[in-house]
């Protein structure tokens, strides 16, 4: 709910909607952004869906994607869900369960993105799994003496620098970046990230801003190199540094899932990025987005 305050102004409205069982007991909820004539979920995330108080029964899925649907009519808006890949699904396949209620309760599937994520357990078969054009760029890049750093406890210099190496790549490539400066340093303030950098000579080349999105997965939000640095390879560098980074940490940290989000727009697949996620080893996953 904090973070649904924070990103308040991206909307026209926001909806809190609550939904119990014939004994008054809340088992599901929901956060809606109104915009562009929809109810939203999310309304400024990458994913959205239902919340749960513990894992619910089916029939609590099918009576709230039927009330859901209510609601919308009611405000005369149809609501859009877009769900998280199957990296987030766990062992109760909960958003497996929200997307065939949302389709069984009336909903149609809109689109469905291209979602790519790296199972942590595989790390010790990065290397095989390696496309061999991947496997040369990273190899050229180690050559070159580039460096990695895990930025901890980030001052609000190392953020900036960060944050500027990814919206001059956003740039280049016509990109939006749809967070300012601000956006990343308020939302460190109440969501748990990493910042990732790669230098040359001491020099920023590359850089990544990661969220800690649940207690088993991390969440790409941005990443990108500057255009000068690209014949340095700086992308594959970071790539596996932030999974080496990752991988090592799972005795400690937890975390299964580097999710690495989309390579398409409203299903429409960037098959350079697409390429470039597949050649380093990720899984191909659907995160589809459903009207109701």
């Amino acid at each position: 709910m904090e973070f649904s305050q924070l990103n308040r102004s991206k909307c026209d409205d926001v909806h809190y909607l609550a939904f119990a069982d014939d004994k008054g007991k809340i088992r599901l909820g929901i956060i809606l952004g109104e915009r562009g004539g929809l109810l939203r979920s999310p309304f400024s995330a990458p994913f959205g869906g239902m919340e749960e108080r513990g894992p619910q029964r089916l029939s609590y899925y099918l009576d709230a994607a039927v009330e859901l649907k209510a609601y919308g009519r009611a405000c005369g808006k149809p609501v859009a869900v877009t769900l998280p890949p199957a990296c987030y699904d766990g062992d109760c396949s909960r958003f497996s369960r929200q997307a065939l209620c949302l389709l069984s309760g009336g909903g149609r599937q809109l689109y469905a993105d291209f979602n790519y994520h790296y199972s942590l357990s595989d790390f010790s078969l990065f290397d095989e799994r390696l496309w061999a054009s991947a496997r040369r760029n990273l190899s050229a890049s180690v050559r070159r003496g580039l460096e990695f750093e895990c930025c901890v406890d980030p001052t609000d210099a190392e953020i900036e620098e960060i944050y500027s190496i990814i919206r001059v790549n956003h740039e280049s490539h016509g990109y939006p970046v749809h967070m300012t400066l601000d956006d990343i340093v308020a939302t460190s303030k109440i969501i748990s990230m990493d910042f990732f950098i790669v230098r040359k000579e001491g020099k920023g080349i590359a850089s990544a801003i990661i969220y800690h999105t649940s207690p088993e997965t991390v969440q790409l939000i941005y990443w990108g190199d500057l255009p000068e640095g690209r014949d340095f390879r700086p992308m594959n560098f970071l790539s596996y540094n932030i999974i080496r980074h990752y991988a090592e940490s799972i005795p400690t940290s937890g975390v299964r899932f580097f999710d690495l989000g989309p390579a398409s727009s409203d299903g429409i697949p960037a098959v350079g990025l697409c390429d470039f996620k597949e050649s380093i080893g990720c899984r191909l996953t659907p995160k589809i987005t459903i009207e109701i």
